[in-house]
């Protein structure tokens, strides 16, 4: 009996550890299909996300035809959500956030483009669009989603946006050359298009952020940005990453459809500037009032503010 108990024993080891093996074998195929899941058909994609922050009312359009329209971008770097790990400081990220919510009042814009801006997190917990929006008189906001990553119940999700003192109308998310695959963070871009109505006419807004290593992709993405326009009075901002003697910004310019400041302050990096590669557009026929850029270290990127005069 003691030999037929031993020479079992051997075989029982096996089916446990051939369980066992199968049992990971179907937790690994459930996070991959869970994955997949929520890449594909839980992402937002191409289809823009509009709210108002906490449950504003919903205000009119400007009507009122105001004459001077103050515009703010900025690339938020995530609230420089980690170091490039899983690990994450929330207390961090809050103070960041608070920091550029305080700019936003301080500078009182009636527009903000922000790329780099994180939607959900679950480790994190917070909407930086919402947030913003909150803490802040913008109450109207509007979310392109560049990607998705990570599980249903585990994700990042990260893109541009645009704050507003009145109703956004939701356009279009547009993948921008090389669109990647969902799982693909890095240089992973869209350009988010809205619209708002100012003084009875309709005013398409365009949140930037283009690809940062290649230039002639860069340029590729400038090109389609401006024919989806296609001739409309237009605001496009954001981190171009594109100095203005570059040719994705002599495309813009030379187009004629736009008013900028091309000769500001340097925006990156934050410790020491020497790029302009944020930049705001805004109709041709506008004039430029005043144009800075705040100090602020809540970012890599420098804010940067147009006031400008419609004609």
């Amino acid at each position: 009996m003691t030999h037929v108990a031993a020479s079992n024993k051997p075989r029982r080891w096996r089916r446990r550890l051939l369980v066992a093996l199968g049992v990971l074998a179907a937790l690994v195929a459930l996070v991959a299909l869970l994955f997949v899941i929520n890449g594909l058909w839980l992402a937002h994609g191409e289809t823009p996300v509009v709210g108002t922050a906490g449950g504003a009312a919903v205000d009119k359009p400007a009507s009122s035809d105001p004459a001077e329209i103050k515009v703010l971008s900025y690339n938020i770097a995530k609230g420089m959500l980690n170091d490039g790990t899983w690990r994450f400081d929330t207390a961090h990220v809050d103070e960041r956030l608070a920091k550029i919510a305080a700019l936003i009042r301080q500078e009182k814009p009636n527009i903000v483009f922000l790329s780099e801006a994180v939607f959900e997190c679950q480790p994190c917990s917070r909407n930086q669009i919402e947030y913003l929006a909150a803490e802040t008189d913008l109450k109207h906001w509007a979310f392109g989603e560049n990607y998705n990553f990570g599980l249903p119940f585990f994700r990042i999700v990260g893109g541009n946006a645009i704050l507003s003192r009145w109703p956004l109308t939701p356009v279009s998310n547009i993948p921008l050359p090389i669109q990647k695959p969902f799982y693909i963070t890095k240089n992973n871009r869209r350009a988010l298009f809205c619209q708002i109505e100012l003084a009875g006419s309709p005013l398409l807004l365009s949140a930037i952020h283009n690809d940062s290593f290649n230039m002639k992709n860069n340029l590729v993405q400038a090109k389609l940005e401006l024919e989806n326009i296609t001739g409309r009075p237009a605001i496009l901002a954001g981190d171009f990453n594109a100095m203005p003697h570059e040719p994705a910004i002599k495309l813009l310019q030379s187009s004629g459809q736009f008013t900028a400041v091309y000769d500001g302050p340097k925006t990156f990096p934050t410790s020491k500037p020497d790029q302009t590669i944020d930049l705001i557009f805004a109709p041709a026929g506008w004039t430029v009032v005043e144009h800075h850029v705040p100090h602020c270290d809540a970012s890599d990127h420098l804010p940067t503010v147009t006031t400008f005069r419609r004609r």
